[in-house]
Formats: C-alpha cells, sequence, structure tokens
C-alpha cells in the first residue's frame, strides 16, 4: 500500500512536470512566432517545479534510491555492510526531517510575509506547506525505510533496496 501511495503521488508530480514541458514549448514557440506568450506562465512554473521535485522523494526513497556508497561496506564483509547501511538510512532520514522543518520555516515566513507571485499574485505559502507535507511525507517514508534496514542488519544482511527485501 505504502508504495502505491508514494508512486501515485510521484506519478502525479510526473505529470505536472510533462505540463510544464508542453506549456514551455507552447510559449517559446509562441515567442518565436512573436505571438503574446502565455499569460502568467512564469508565475505557473514559480510554483510548480517546487512541488514536482519534492513529489518525487517519496517514492525514490521507498525504492532505495538514495546516493550510497558501498565499497567499505562490501570490503568489511555483510555484518560491516549491513551496519553502514543502518547508519547512511538514519543520516538520510535526520537530512529530510531538516529539510522538511526548513521548508515548514519558508513556508510561515512567506505567509506571513504574504508573498505572491510576480504576476498573478498567487499566495505562494500554500504551495510551499504543499512541499513541507511532502517532505515530510518523505521523511516518514526514509524512517519506515530505516527500520527495514534495521531489521535486515539484526540479521546480519544489508538491505539492498526497501523494496527488494521488505512487503509493506
Amino acid at each position: 500500500m505504502l508504495t502505491r501511495a508514494v508512486e501515485a503521488i510521484a506519478v502525479v508530480g510526473f505529470m505536472g512536470l510533462v505540463f510544464i514541458s508542453f506549456m514551455t514549448m507552447a510559449d517559446v514557440t509562441l515567442r518565436y512566432l512573436n505571438l503574446p506568450r502565455i499569460p502568467g506562465f512564469k508565475d505557473l512554473n514559480e510554483v510548480v517545479y517546487a512541488l514536482v521535485v519534492a513529489s518525487c522523494f517519496p517514492a525514490g526513497l521507498k525504492k532505495g534510491n538514495a546516493v550510497t556508497v558501498r565499497l567499505l561496506g562490501q570490503a568489511l564483509g555483510r555484518r560491516w555492510h549491513a551496519l553502514f547501511d543502518v547508519v547512511g538510512a538514519a543520516l538520510t532520514l535526520a537530512f529530510f526531517a531538516l529539510v522538511t522543518w526548513q521548508v515548514g520555516e519558508l513556508a510561515a515566513l512567506r505567509q506571513a510575509a504574504g508573498r505572491t507571485t510576480s504576476t498573478l499574485e498567487w499566495s505562494t505559502a500554500p504551495v510551499w506547506w504543499s512541499v513541507c507535507v511532502l517532505m515530510g511525507l518523505a521523511a516518514l517514508v526514509q524512517a519506515w525505510v530505516l527500520a527495514a534496514t534495521i531489521a535486515a542488519a539484526r540479521r546480519g544482511v544489508p538491505l539492498v533496496s526497501a523494496d527488494a527485501h521488505v512487503t509493506d
């Protein structure tokens, strides 16, 4: 269930990216033809990219797509490899918790200041609160990955990927 939920969020984010790509092509074509640009397109870009990027993190973490260096762990054996995986998963969780907190601070500041986009004057706070929620979801997914990594380490084996060894 967790896998399907985070993949659905990533698909929605990807569809947003595809939409923005087509809109960019249309906007560039209009400019090339000396026609008026798409009104408010810059404002849309201002708010959509953060959501698109943040929507991919939970699925990426769930699939174990975090950057890892396993050379030392492989050289020292399975137990050390498993221990290093636990440390890496814990540090990744700490990173996403910190990012969630900082994005929440940014959202609160934007809300308090009444920040808006430049042309259409859309409030940017709801977008950043949504990014904060997505980053919080990523942190929760990483907590799940950490739990799976600890369970694998107790068995004395490294966790290659959260999807490969543990089902939800």
